[in-house]
């Protein structure tokens, strides 16, 4: 039957998919720092994300189990691969926009500061010279 689980986790169908995906997450990233990938080290690493889903080591251990049979198929080992590549893509476009948004904030502050300036030196035709333009007292007179 398709839809028979022998282990029951304890976790709806959904719910066991993302602690699969936390746990491949979690495991990749104990990889990178050169980290063993035991259950324990991985429920540290999942207790201590953003997240309401606490759970346990044997829970952890039947995600571990999906994850490796992940990798031992050619095609989600693939999709393994596919996935890691559109997260590291993810996190560049994350980091670019967070730059850009400064440099947006950046900018419009030097736009309105500029256009305080403009507006400030606005003048009406036949009205009074803005102070930057007229001669300042003690210096030679204006060219006419």
């Amino acid at each position: 039957m398709a839809t028979h689980r022998p282990h029951d986790t304890g976790f709806a169908p959904d719910v066991a998919f993302q602690l699969a995906l936390g746990v491949l997450e979690a495991s990749e990233d104990l990889a990178a720092r050169h980290r063993p990938i035991t259950p324990n080290a991985l429920a540290r690493q999942l207790r201590a994300r953003p997240s309401s889903m606490r759970p346990t080591v044997p829970q952890i251990q039947d995600a571990l189990a999906q994850v490796q049979r992940w990798r031992d198929q050619i095609l989600t080992r693939d999709l393994l691969q596919h996935r890691r590549q559109l997260v590291a893509l993810c996190a560049h476009i994350e980091a670019e926009q967070q730059r850009l948004s400064e440099d947006w904030v950046y900018l419009t502050r030097m736009r309105r500061e500029t256009d305080a300036l403009l507006h400030h030196s606005l003048t009406t035709a036949g009205g009074p010279e803005p102070a930057a333009a007229r001669p300042s007292t003690g210096g030679p007179p204006a060219l006419q």
